[in-house]
Formats: C-alpha cells, structure tokens, sequence
C-alpha cells in the first residue's frame, strides 16, 4: 500500500469510530479489504458474520453519508431489484431476510467449497456446512446433487491418506453431492455483492467526490 492510501485508511478508520454502527461498518469493510489482498477463503466465516450484524443497523451516520435503511431495504438499494420482473422482485427481499450467518458464507461460496459429502464421524464444521446447504436448499436458493463421481474421489483420498499414514477422523463419506445456485439464489447472491460494494465505496471514496446527500442506494447504482 502506497503512503497516501495508507494516510487516506487511518483518516477513514478515525471517522468510523465516532459510532458504534459506524464503527460496525469498519469491521466488515476491513474484512472485505483484507479478503481482497490476501487469502479471501480465510475471511469467509468473518464475512458472513459481520455482514448479518450490519444489516440488522437500521441506520448509520460517518464519512458525510448518511443512510436509513432494514434488512427488506438491502434488496430494494441494489441495482439487480429494479431490474427484476415482479414476481422475483417479491421473493428477493424474503430471501434475503432469511438468511443467517452461516447460510450467507455458504451462498457466497456454491461452486467453490471443494469435496461436500456426509461422513460417518463429521465434525462440528462439518455438520454446520452441511446443515447450510440443506436450509439453503429447503428455500430454494440451491440445489443439491447426488454425486458419485466426488464421492469417488473421497473413497480414493482416504484409502490414500491411509497408505501414507496419514489421519483420516471423519470414516467413510456416506453421500457427497453438489451444489448449484438456482435463479433466486444468483438474484440474492449478486444482491448481497452489490450491496457490500456499495458500503465499501462510500467509505473509501476520496472527499472531495462525497455528496453529503448520498443514500446507499445512490452509491449502489
């Protein structure tokens, strides 16, 4: 990081901490940031946990922006709402609502969450990802898919890890799938994306281009 940007994040970091929503904000945002620079699968769990406490603020006040708003609000300030047709327009603020912390991580992350099966003795982890998918599933932002193939794959790490001695806790995977984001699920997905871009600009945005009128859903679009 250059001098200026460094200058520019404390002056930014300073301002936040005037409130506690504000500095609420900060936390997710520094978790954002840190995601970007170096691993971001190590910032998932703190993501999806930040980002459900910052949406149960129904305002807050810092950098000259100012915005009001409740969880049903997040959909209405992204561009993706207006541009859906009714139907789906109704479903995605509900949809969103649901979600909880562990449930935002695993929406974040369908496509890229490796080998997902049932084992013999999983861990708590384990369990809780698992538990995820299903709830996620039950609602319709996902599908989930029998697969033989990953659970191959599986069959074939452990009798390997085995042959090298290698520790192996969890025994035998019972079932392992796939999963895929349905339609609802890719609307509720870009939403959430939209909107913690629209977070991240308002606080790294220089001063002199802040307009002390902007609404997140204004810096969302």
């Amino acid at each position: 990081m250059t001098h200026q940007t460094i200058r520019i994040s404390l002056m930014l970091w300073e301002r936040l901490l005037k409130s506690l929503n504000a500095a609420l904000l900060t936390a997710l945002l520094c978790v954002v940031l840190y995601a970007l620079v170096t691993n971001f699968s190590e910032a998932r769990g703190a993501i999806g946990k930040l980002f459900v406490k910052f949406t149960q603020i129904e305002s807050f006040e810092g950098f000259n922006v100012k915005a009001a708003f409740r969880v049903d609000q997040i959909a209405e300030a992204t561009p993706i709402y207006q541009a859906l047709p009714a139907e789906m327009k109704d479903m995605l603020p509900d949809d969103i609502r649901s979600l909880r912390p562990a449930w935002v991580e695993r929406l974040l992350y369908v496509g890229d969450q490796g080998k997902l099966c049932e084992f013999e003795s999983p861990n708590q982890k384990m369990v809780e990802d698992h538990n995820a998918d299903r709830h996620l599933s039950a609602d319709g932002l996902i599908t989930m898919k029998d697969s033989r193939e990953v659970k191959a794959q599986v069959l074939e790490d452990m009798r390997q890890a085995k042959a090298r001695n290698r520790g192996w806790p969890n025994g035998e995977p019972r079932s392992c799938y796939v999963t895929e984001l349905t339609e609802r699920g890719r609307n509720v997905k870009t939403a959430l994306a939209q909107f913690l871009r629209a977070g991240f600009a308002a606080a790294t945005a220089p001063a002199e281009r802040r307009d002390p009128k902007m609404k997140v859903a204004e810096m969302a679009q």
